[in-house]
C-alpha cells in the first residue's frame, strides 16, 4: 500500500481518532502504526482473535484493563548484566504484573481458542509482585520493610535528626543569641542542618559557615555543637543509600531471571489493549466483520470518521458484485467522492482486522493494493499541472497494480478538455478491464457514461438529489444514469430565462433526449431499488428467525450437556464423600492401634451400629439433638427440621440431610472426637514433586498424605520448586480442599523458601 493512498483515504486520521479509545500511550503508538494486512491467512487469524475478544467483552460488559505504565525501557535495561533499575522502574514492573494477574484471572473463566496463545503469554509472577509491593512504595521510594538493615538505619537517622533539631532549637531559643538570629528556622545547606544568622553577628555563634544568602546579609551557620551529629547523619545516609542500592540490585536480579516472562506478558498486555480498543469502537458503532469473498457488497455502510466526529451521515450501499467495475454519476456535491472514500477507507480498516460499520450480509475481498486518484495533484515544485500530476499518478497505479487491487478514480480525467479527457478516461477503463482490476470511478462526462452503459464489465449508478431543496440525498441508485441537473438548477435559482433558452439551443437534441431519458430511467430505478430493499428486509427477517431456531437447538444441546456435567459432578462429589469417610476410619484405626486390637474395634463398631439402630427407631429427632449419619461416627447438632429433612451442624459445616439417614447419639456413649494422632516424636518428613506434571504431582500427594496420617506425622514438607508457580499453586489448592484442620506456609529461606511448603496438622 502506498502511503499517499493511505493519506488520501484518511486512514491515518482514522487510526488517530481510534487511538483515543485507549489511555495508554504505547497502545496509541501501536495503533497509529498499524498497516493493512494483505495476507489472507494472517488476516483471518487476526479477525478471529478480534471477534473472540469482542464476544467476551460484550458478554461481560467490561474488561479489567485501564491505564498501565510503559516498561519498555526498564525491560531493555534489566536485560543488561549488572544493571540496576530505579525504584520507579521496579514499581512500574510490579504494576504490570498486577494488571497481568487481573487480566489472566478474568480470561481464565472463558473458553479461549484464537486467543489461547496470547493468553498463555500472560504469566502472573505473584511472588515477584509481592516482593516489589513489599519493597517499593507508590511514591517510588524504598520502604523500610524492604530489609531489616534499612529499617534500622532509618530509625537511627530519625533519632540523630531529632537530636540535631533539639540542639539547634536550644540555640534559636537562647536569649543570648536573639539579636544574632536572622530567623528562627532550621534548614539544610549542603545536606547539613544549619541556622540562619545575621552576617554582622556571625562571630557570636561559633560554627562553620555552610552558605550565604544572595543578598549577603545572611549566613547559614552549622554550630560546632551539631557538627559531630551532622557527621554521623551524613554517614548514616551513606549507609542508607548503600542499603537501598543493595535492595534495588537484589530486586533487579530477580526481575532479570524472569525478564522473558515479563517481556512476553507486557507484549501480550499491549495486544489485549489493542483488541480492547478495537472492541470499544465496534461496540460504539455496531460494527462487524463482513464475510471475505470475491464480491464487494457493503450494506448501510457508514464513513467511520463521520461517526467518530459525530457528524451526520446517511448510510449507503456500495455494491460491486457480479461486475468488477462501478461508475458513479450525478451532480456535484451529491456524495460521489464521499462514497468513493468510504469504500476505500472501510477496505483499509477491515484489512487492519478492525470491524467496520456495515450491516449483516456484507461481503468484501482482500486487496493487495488500494490506489486512489483524487483531488488536485498540481505541483509547483515539480512543475506539473493538475492534468500532468494525475497522469503521472495513474501511470504509477497501473504499474503497481494486479488483479487483486482496487482502483478509485474521482472525476476521471480532470484538468483538460472534456473531449480529450473522455477519450483518455475510456482508454484507461479499457486497460483496467484487460488487467481484470476492480475499479470504482466517478464522472460527469457523457461519453464515459455511454461507454459504461455499453460495457458488461461495468455497473453504472447515480447519487440521489432532492430537486426541491437542491441538496444531495447521498443515496446511491444502481443501474441508473445521473442527470447533469445544470438547466434545472439554473432555473430553480432564477437565472435569466433567455440565458437558459440560449444554452439549450446550443446543446444537441441527442444530448437533451439523453438527459430526459436518464431522468425517467432514474425514477424507475429508484422505485425498483425500494422494492428490492423491502425484499432484502424480509429476507433478513427470515434469516434472523432461522438463526433464532438454530440457536434454540444449540441451547437445547448445551442444556443436555450441562445435565451430564451435573450428573458427573454428583458422582465425583459422592466419590469424594466416600474418600473423606475413609479418612475418618483411618483416623479411628490409628487411635485404636495403641489400645484394643483392630478385630475388637471392628466388632465394637458393628455392635454399636446395631444397638443404635434398635434404640433410635422409635425416637423422634428434634431441634437441638446430637445426631450422626447412620453408620458414621462424626456427630453434629440439629439446627432446624423441615418436612423430612434436618439441617445439621458438623463442626461449623451445615448440611441438610434426610431424617431417615440420621440417628441420635446413645445416652451412655461418650462423645468421640476425631483428630490426627500425634506420634510421640513430632517427626518431619517430606515429598519431592519437582519435575512432575500438575496431575502427576497431585495424584502422588494424595497417596503420600494417606501415609502421613497412618504414620501419625503432624508436620511434613512438600518440595515443589518455584519456577512459574504453577505446581506450587496446584499443591495449595489441593491442601485447601482437604477435610482436615491444617496450616501451611512457605519454608524459611535456608530451607527452600518459596520452593517448599511446610504443612502442619492442627488438633
Amino acid at each position: 500500500m502506498r502511503e499517499r493512498d493511505l493519506e488520501s483515504l484518511e486512514y491515518r486520521k482514522f487510526l488517530n481518532l481510534l487511538s483515543s479509545y485507549t489511555h495508554n500511550e504505547i497502545t496509541k503508538n501501536k495503533i497509529n502504526n498499524l498497516k493493512p494486512i494483505t495476507n489472507r491467512e494472517f488476516l483471518e487469524k487476526e479477525i478471529a482473535k478480534a471477534s473472540e475478544f469482542e464476544s467476551i467483552f460484550l458478554k461481560e460488559g467490561y474488561f479489567p484493563l485501564s491505564e498501565f505504565p510503559d516498561i519498555t525501557q526498564a525491560i531493555n535495561l534489566a536485560k543488561v548484566e549488572d544493571s540496576i533499575l530505579s525504584p520507579r522502574e521496579i514499581f512500574e514492573i510490579g504494576e504490570i504484573l498486577r494488571v497481568v494477574k487481573n487480566v489472566k484471572s478474568f480470561l481464565s473463566n472463558h473458553t479461549l481458542n484464537h486467543l489461547k496463545k496470547l493468553f498463555q503469554n500472560l504469566t502472573p509472577l505473584r511472588e515477584l509482585e509481592k516482593f516489589i509491593t513489599d519493597s517499593i512504595d507508590s511514591d517510588f521510594t524504598v520502604k523500610d520493610s524492604a530489609s531489616k538493615d534499612l529499617a534500622r538505619i532509618r530509625k537511627e537517622i530519625k533519632e540523630v535528626e531529632k537530636l540535631i533539631n533539639n540542639q539547634l532549637e536550644k540555640i534559636l531559643n537562647n536569649p543570648n543569641y536573639q539579636d544574632a538570629i536572622q530567623e528562627k528556622l532550621i534548614t539544610l545547606r549542603r545536606d547539613r542542618f544549619v541556622i540562619p544568622v545575621k552576617y554582622n553577628f556571625s562571630h557570636r555563634i561559633k560554627g562553620i559557615i555552610q552558605d550565604r544568602s544572595s543578598s549577603g546579609n545572611t549566613v547559614y551557620v552549622e554550630p560546632f555543637e551539631v557538627v559531630p551529629l551532622n557527621n554521623k547523619l551524613t554517614d548514616l545516609k551513606l549507609q542508607e543509600n548503600l542499603e537501598i542500592r543493595k535492595i534495588l540490585k537484589f530486586l533487579t536480579d530477580i526481575i532479570r531471571t524472569k525478564i522473558n516472562f515479563i517481556s512476553n506478558s507486557f507484549d501480550a498486555l499491549i495486544e489485549f489493549d489493542i483488541l480492547y480498543t478495537k472492541a470499544k469502537f465496534s461496540k460504539a458503532f455496531n460494527c462487524r466483520f463482513p464475510q471475505i469473498g470475491e464480491s464487494y457488497q457493503l450494506y448501510n455502510a457508514k464513513h467511520p470518521i463521520f461517526l467518530l466526529k459525530e457528524k451526520p451521515f446517511i448510510p449507503i450501499d456500495i455494491l460491486l458484485d457480479e461486475k468488477r467495475g462501478l461508475v458513479i454519476t450525478g451532480p456535484n456535491t451529491g456524495g460521489k467522492t464521499v462514497a468513493l472514500k468510504t469504500a476505500g477507507l472501510l477496505s483499509l480498516i477491515f484489512q487492519s482486522a478492525i470491524a467496520i460499520p456495515v450491516d449483516e450480509g456484507s461481503k468484501i475481498p482482500i486487496f493487495n493494493g488500494i490506489f486512489i486518484d483524487i483531488g488536485d495533484y498540481q505541483s509547483i515544485e515539480e512543475n506539473l499541472s493538475t492534468y500532468s500530476a494525475h497522469i503521472k499518478n495513474i501511470k504509477e497505479m497501473l504499474d503497481l497494480a494486479d488483479k487483486n487491487s482496487l482502483f478509485l478514480f474521482d472525476e476521471l480525467i480532470p484538468g483538460t478538455d472534456p473531449d480529450f479527457a473522455s477519450a483518455i478516461g475510456i482508454a484507461i477503463l479499457d486497460y483496467v478491464k484487460e488487467k481484470n482490476i476492480r475499479v470504482i470511478a466517478t464522472t460527469h462526462l457523457k461519453k464515459i457514461k455511454t461507454y459504461v452503459l455499453n460495457n458488461d464489465y461495468f455497473k453504472i449508478a447515480t447519487v440521489g438529489f432532492d430537486k426541491e431543496t437542491l441538496t444531495p440525498t447521498y443515496k446511491i441508485y444502481y443501474n441508473a444514469v445521473g442527470e447533469s441537473m445544470a438547466f434545472y438548477i439554473a432555473q430553480k435559482l432564477n437565472l435569466q430565462e433567455e440565458i437558459i433558452e440560449k444554452a439549450k439551443s446550443l446543446i444537441s437534441k441527442d444530448l437533451l433526449n439523453f438527459e430526459e431519458l436518464a431522468s425517467k430511467f432514474s425514477a424507475l430505478i429508484s422505485e425498483y431499488e425500494e422494492k428490492i430493499k423491502e425484499i432484502n428486509q424480509l429476507k433478513q427477517q427470515l434469516e434472523l428467525e432461522k438463526a433464532k431456531y438454530e440457536n434454540l437447538a444449540k441451547q437445547l444441546e448445551k442444556d443436555k450437556k450441562e445435565k451430564w456435567k451435573e450428573s458427573l459432578k454428583e458422582i465425583q462429589d459422592f466419590v469424594e464423600k466416600i474418600r473423606q469417610e475413609g479418612y475418618e476410619v483411618l483416623k479411628e484405626v490409628k487411635e485404636r492401634q495403641t489400645g484394643a486390637p483392630l478385630e475388637k474395634f471392628v466388632k465394637e463398631k458393628k455392635e454399636i451400629k446395631i444397638k443404635t439402630e434398635e434404640e433410635t427407631k422409635a425416637e423422634e429427632i428434634k431441634e437441638g439433638d446430637v445426631v450422626r449419619i447412620k453408620g458414621k461416627t462424626q456427630e453434629g447438632t440439629v439446627i432446624a427440621i423441615r418436612e423430612d429433612k434436618a439441617n445439621v451442624n458438623f463442626g461449623g459445616i451445615k448440611i441438610w440431610l434426610p431424617l431417615n439417614q440420621l440417628e441420635k447419639r446413645l445416652q451412655k456413649e461418650e462423645k468421640t472426637t476425631f483428630k490426627i494422632t500425634k506420634s510421640k516424636t513430632d517427626i518431619t518428613t517430606s515429598i519431592n514433586l519437582i519435575g512432575k506434571t500438575k496431575e502427576e504431582a497431585i495424584k502422588e500427594l494424595e497417596k503420600y498424605i494417606d501415609k502421613v496420617i497412618l504414620e501419625g506425622y503432624t508436620t511434613f514438607k512438600i518440595i515443589h520448586g518455584y519456577g512459574t508457580g504453577v505446581l506450587r499453586n496446584a499443591v495449595r489448592e489441593y491442601l485447601d480442599k482437604l477435610p482436615f484442620k491444617l496450616k501451611y506456609e512457605d519454608a524459611p529461606y535456608y530451607e527452600g523458601g518459596l520452593g517448599v511448603t511446610i504443612v502442619r496438622f492442627e488438633e
